[in-house]
């Protein structure tokens, strides 16, 4: 007995002594991507193999001995982060996501991947740190993030479309733009406003997305087939997980500014000028004293913007929902320019048992966007008019009460002329008065969808079948005001138009994986997909008004005098076959292999059917037994082979069809040939090349790759002798050919992972050449020429070989002779060891190529901070080699009676100055400046490294939340951040990136564009 007793009283003991050797520690575990807690994260006492997992909120309770030193947390896809533990007894810990990706889920196109068994090259991109920007749309800000993914914001006019090109332009003449896929659905990308500029991924709410991919070389797009040569964006929009359902509510304010303004003449130095130009052609002055008025302040403002995202979440293990409304509301830097857009999103997923799945995603978008005039060369275009408008007389005339208090001439034909004794030139109206009266407006109703159903008909075999909409509803209201402006010629106008666009896409697949002898991984997807597509739409017009009252209003019967109408109709289908077959022995030996056989209705019958294989192989060469490095932690090695079509081709519907068409002739309405047939049009085809390793070494993950994109049998116009009647002496034929060659690299880092402070880097770099390698014809436009043995779209015009310094005359190469230009049209040879010599015949200059419009290199550098409940990040951005035609800095060098950029202050005055602005004779633009082609005076590198995105945040405390609110509000976040802060760049222009067209053939050109945009904005996050 005193044995038992003496046993329990010495067990007694030691289990009170153990539990006053332990304490126990609370917390939550959290990250930037689950804020509200991460459930089932992994907290162990260092050194043993005592530990917890987090609960569904992030929550967690452990007891430690009182000699533990620091708790390890740890997650799948986050870094594992070691804290110490002193003599807290409360630690939350914030985990940061795992840069090096290895295990990263990732969509490939109907179906998904491990990033580590990929072995094409496709680049995510996480919405996390863009979803809170201020954008029109989502596009706009993937420029960047992606190695050779480019995007060009052309202006700062809301809705217009950013130019993406992924891996250069694939394209002469055919469309150039990825693929864009939904949720599966591969979504209508055509502007379809004739009044404005609308982009259609406009109507997209960013915030609803939750990932980017883009499919790169021919491997990864090959499972597209016919859309695949311009590369192909996937977006895969949020859905609910499992758990209590989750409220976020998302918003922002902020301010959008000009990054910068024209450097013009004021009134005064304009009237020595305008008065200097005429003198010095012997005519007498028109310019008088008068006031000095920026009409710049007419057209340019800072505006407003506001943006509010809610959403809730949530669901149990058979059926998770999400739910979203959206609203944005931004005003431009151009006055009357703005864009509002409501948006609501429906993503539903439900299990009815283990082995049949069903689910919706559905998004309804109604965008209005308000735009106006900003023609490059239009009278009434805003920028072109404010850069031109004399800076001698004011904007308003407060007496004129026929104009409404606007400075405009008694019969309205132009802007008032204060002092002077002219007019500016061409009669340009008061572009004040224009932005008040005339109206352009679109308005876009957008529903996007789909809705599926998964079988599991056996172990590892699952049949998905999925039917997808995209209806775009999409009218007009333009209205031009009878008074003055461009609508005094027809005494008002007022035009409406319907321009709906309808697909449907059905998919249906079967995808088998299973894993056979422990080592052999595989994973077969087959489908077949069928789509149709129709776009129609119609427009009527009025002009010669009654009344204000029903101009504003309506197109309104009676109201008008003449009437006008017109319209069109297109539709296009395809149907497909597909297949896809990955295999994998133990992780290292990786094959991937997919086909696609694709028919579309804009080929013959004989040529319709198009066959596009692609695969793709990979070794994991860290997985090898020889492999010892301890530097080197993975590394895998990759290389694919392609052949991809393109479906955008030019010339409509049917564009091998021959064929009648309307028109109209003297005898009234009728028909006429069209259209000659060609049988023989084939598929553009791209047969693609890549080879990459992706590898971590220490602490820092790299992604290279080489590929080279060979595209032949280009569709273009080949001309044809006139005496065969056939229309426009042309006919499309597959005559031309190019290719694309270039390196990406990607190097990513946790740099610093070391208790509060973390630091995160992600930087990526393209390098890119662009070469024609056939055609019939060199393709010439105004300011560019493509030519075998050079790039695209090269700037193509006259060489400047600066001004004479003896008398001031411009001066050019005409081959490799220098001529001059004396009086309004005659060349003279240009003696340097007798510059004043005029007396020598000379030949009109000639033309040269001045430059390659497309970028050399690109590439974007991210980094992430936190520290402690704070966090921040900088994104730069940067291009370069290519060159742009300055053509707004031509036009406001010009001769005429309108404004001058202050560079002409340097114009040539007296003998033996040195200059390039010769002198002022006024009326002699074309040859001075030679404004009929490229001008290399004008021609200047493209080269910018930018400052795309600050932000800074700070995170509540939960404690605090949760003392303050009693766990209603689960996170909060505040963020102020500014877009376009800073750009680094020798480029004297508004910004290195304007450019007026978007076309592949015409390109680089920077002609009265409107200010690109900075936006300054503070914002807040609150989860419930």
């Amino acid at each position: 007995m005193k044995k038992v007793l003496l046993g329990f009283a010495l067990s007694f003991l030691t289990i009170v002594s153990v539990l006053a050797q332990t304490k126990t520690i609370t917390g939550r575990v959290t990250s930037s991507e689950e804020p509200e807690g991460v459930p089932g994260a992994s907290v162990v006492v260092k050194g043993t193999t005592q530990g917890t997992v987090t609960n569904l909120d992030g929550t967690y309770s452990i007891s430690v001995p009182s000699d533990a030193s620091a708790l390890v947390f740890s997650f799948v896809g986050y870094l594992t982060k070691e804290v110490s533990i002193g003599s807290a007894t409360t630690i939350n810990v914030q985990l940061d996501p795992d840069v090096k990706l290895l295990s990263e889920i990732v969509v490939t196109g109907y179906g998904t991947q491990e990033r580590r068994e990929i072995t094409g090259s496709v680049a995510s991109i996480n919405n996390g740190s863009i979803e809170n920007l201020v954008a029109p749309s989502f596009d706009s800000q993937l420029a960047g993030r992606a190695a050779g993914v480019s995007v060009t914001v052309p202006s700062g006019i809301l809705g217009s479309r950013p130019i993406i090109r992924i891996r250069g332009v694939n394209s002469l003449s055919g469309g150039a733009d990825p693929l864009i896929v939904i949720d599966g659905v591969p979504v209508v990308d055509s502007d379809r406003s004739g009044a404005v500029a609308s982009n259609p991924l406009a109507n997209i709410n960013p915030a609803d997305i939750e990932s980017y991919e883009v499919l790169k070389d021919g491997s990864a797009t090959a499972i597209y087939g016919s859309r695949a040569a311009n590369g192909v964006i996937l977006i895969t929009t949020k859905r609910g997980k499992s758990g209590k359902a989750q409220v976020n509510y998302n918003s922002s304010f902020g301010i959008n500014e000009a990054v910068a303004q024209f450097d013009l003449l004021n009134g005064d130095e304009w009237v020595t000028i305008a008065n200097e130009k005429r003198a010095n052609v012997n005519a007498s002055p028109l310019a008088n004293p008068g006031v000095n008025t920026d009409w710049q302040d007419a057209v340019l403002r800072s505006g407003n913007t506001q943006q509010h995202n809610l959403s809730i979440s949530g669901g149990s293990e058979s059926t998770k929902y999400f739910f979203s409304l959206g609203f944005t509301d931004q005003e431009s830097v151009v006055k009357t320019n703005d864009l509002k857009r409501y948006a609501f999103r429906s993503n539903i997923d439900h299990s009815i048992s283990k082995k049949v799945r069903i689910g919706k995603s559905l998004s309804y978008a109604y965008t209005e966007i308000t735009g106006l005039n900003n023609g490059a060369n239009s009278l009434s275009g805003a920028i072109y008019n404010a850069t031109r408008a004399l800076p001698n007389v004011p904007i308003y005339d407060p007496a004129n009460t026929a104009f409404g208090g606007f400075n405009i001439t008694a019969n309205g034909a132009t802007t008032g002329f204060g002092a002077n004794l002219a007019g500016p030139d061409n009669n340009i109206p008061n572009i004040a008065y224009v932005l008040a009266n005339n109206f352009y407006r679109n308005r876009n109703h957008r529903i996007l969808g789909n809705a599926y159903a998964e079988v599991d008909l056996a172990r590892g075999l699952t049949a998905r079948t999925q039917i997808g909409i995209d209806v775009t509803l999409a009218d007009d209201f333009t209205t031009l005001s009878p008074k003055h402006g461009d609508g005094r010629s027809s005494n008002g106008s007022v035009t409406m138009a319907f321009n709906p666009a309808t697909r449907w896409n059905w998919q249906n697949t079967l995808n088998y994986q299973t894993i056979l002898a422990e080592n052999h991984s595989i994973n077969v997807t087959a489908g077949v997909e069928y789509q149709y597509t129709n776009f129609y739409n119609f427009s009527a017009s009025g002009t010669d008004f009654s009344d204000e009252f029903f101009r504003l209003r309506n197109l309104i019967s009676n109201s008008y005098n003449n009437q006008f109408s017109g319209g069109g109709f297109q539709e296009q289908g395809f149907d497909s076959y597909f297949a896809r077959f990955n295999y994998g022995y133990k992780g290292k030996y990786l094959l991937s292999f997919a086909v696609r056989n694709d028919g579309i209705s804009q080929l013959a019958t004989e040529n319709r059917r198009g066959t596009f294989p692609g695969g793709s192989i990979g070794w994991r060469v860290s997985d090898e037994s020889f492999f010892t490095s301890t530097l080197i932690k993975d590394l895998k090695v990759r290389a694919s082979y392609a052949e991809v079509g393109n479906v955008s081709l030019p010339g409509g519907s049917f564009p091998y069809a021959g064929g009648f068409g309307p028109v109209q002739a003297a005898a009234g309405a009728g028909i006429g040939y069209t259209n000659v047939a060609n049988v023989a049009l084939q598929w553009e085809t791209s047969k693609k090349f890549n080879v990459g390793l992706d590898m971590t070494i220490g602490k820092v993950t790299v992604s290279a790759d080489y590929f080279k994109n060979n595209v032949d049998g280009i569709v273009l116009n080949a001309p044809t002798a006139p005496s065969l009647g056939i229309p426009n002496n042309t006919i499309s034929q597959n005559v031309g050919a190019m290719f694309n060659e270039g390196v990406e690299f990607r190097a990513l880092s946790n740099v610093i992972n070391n208790g509060k402070f973390s630091w995160n880097t992600d930087f990526n770099f393209t390098w890119i050449r662009n070469e024609v390698t056939n055609l019939v014809q060199p393709l010439t436009g105004t300011y560019n020429r493509t030519e075998v043995g050079g790039p695209i779209a090269q700037l193509y015009g006259f060489k400047w070989a600066g001004v004479n310094p003896a008398n001031g005359n411009a001066m050019y190469f005409s081959g490799d002779n220098i001529v001059q230009l004396v009086g309004a049209a005659t060349w003279r040879a240009f003696d340097p060891a007798n510059p004043s010599n005029v007396a020598t015949a000379g030949t009109a200059p000639t033309q040269f190529f001045l430059g390659n419009t497309l970028p050399k290199y690109q590439g974007g550098w991210s980094n992430s901070f936190t520290y402690g409940n704070f966090d921040a990040e900088i994104f730069i951005r940067y291009s370069g080699g290519n060159y742009i035609m300055n053509e707004s800095l031509r036009g406001l060098l010009g001769l005429g009676f309108s404004n001058n950029h202050r560079e002409i202050l340097n114009r040539w005055t007296e003998s033996g100055q040195v200059t390039d602005v010769p002198r002022l004779y006024a009326g002699r633009d074309a040859n001075t400046w030679q404004t009929a082609a490229s001008n290399s005076r004008f021609v200047e590198k493209g080269d910018f490294v930018r400052v795309q995105n600050m932000v800074v945040g700070y995170r509540v405390p939960a404690a605090t939340l949760n003392n303050a609110f009693n766990g209603a509000i689960r996170s909060a976040r505040f963020f102020a951040q500014v877009q376009n802060p800073l750009i680094f760049t020798k480029y004297s222009g508004i910004d290195p990136e304007s450019n007026q067209f978007g076309g592949q053939l015409n390109f680089g050109i920077d002609w009265n564009v409107a200010p690109i945009i900075r936006t300054w904005s503070v914002g807040l996050n609150v989860g419930f």
